[in-house]
């Protein structure tokens, strides 16, 4: 984890994630697996292909051009479009993290997506997780019309000394609160420093809560 993730002074004074869980849902039941990200789905696809379908046809004047022009208005959609649908997931159950990249070149994602090409997959037992942080990173705003999000991240270190931070999203409680159980289950501690869980079990606004200044213009 870097500096910003382990800025507490020391364990001791750590907000264990797991205790914070067993206060706020005594009888808290997470879900078989978790995913985080922008991952693939066939109906955001499937709208993403009759949009850009409908756009070529347009484009094209409804076939009053060659259908070769139609070809390449169609592909060049496609591959600008569909690419846009997915992005970098993480999921986790309890035996491991699974990271899924794609690659940053539209059309070598969009072949990915079809597998014509491998996507990269990063995999992390549970067993080899030393520690995790969930901690809220804000963004430095000098104007209240910077519409840039703040991060909220699960800083992971495992025991051979590898420090990844996962993008959390939008996450909500039961979301993270299962991720928070399986990897206490793994034998990780989990600090929750900034009262995470917390918030998210009352459906408080993060940004509200940490941007308190610009929550009140």
């Amino acid at each position: 984890m870097t500096k910003d993730l382990t800025s507490v002074e020391s364990v001791h004074i750590m907000k264990d994630a797991l205790n914070e869980i067993k206060t706020i849902s005594p009888d808290f039941s997470p879900t078989k697996k978790q995913t985080v990200g922008n991952k693939p789905h066939i109906l955001s696809l499937v709208l993403g292909t009759i949009f850009v379908v409908f756009l070529a046809l347009f484009v094209t004047g409804f076939g009053y051009q060659p259908w070769w022009v139609f070809a390449i208005v169609l592909i060049l959609g496609l591959g600008i479009t569909l690419p846009a649908c997915f992005n970098q997931y993480w999921s986790v159950d309890k035996k491991q993290i699974t990271i899924t990249s794609y690659s940053n070149n539209d059309f070598k994602k969009l072949a990915q997506l079809f597998n014509l090409t491998s996507k990269d997959q990063t995999i992390i037992n549970l067993s080899n997780v030393q520690e995790a942080a969930i901690v809220y990173r804000k963004i430095v705003r000098l104007s209240p019309f910077n519409f840039n999000p703040d991060h909220l991240l699960l800083g992971i270190t495992t025991k051979d000394g590898k420090e990844i931070d996962l993008d959390l999203g939008n996450i909500d409680y039961q979301g993270l609160a299962t991720i928070t159980l399986y990897l206490s289950e793994a034998g990780a501690k989990v600090s929750d420093q900034q009262g995470i869980l917390r918030l998210l079990s009352e459906n408080q606004n993060l940004f509200k809560h940490f941007h308190k200044k610009w929550a009140s213009l």
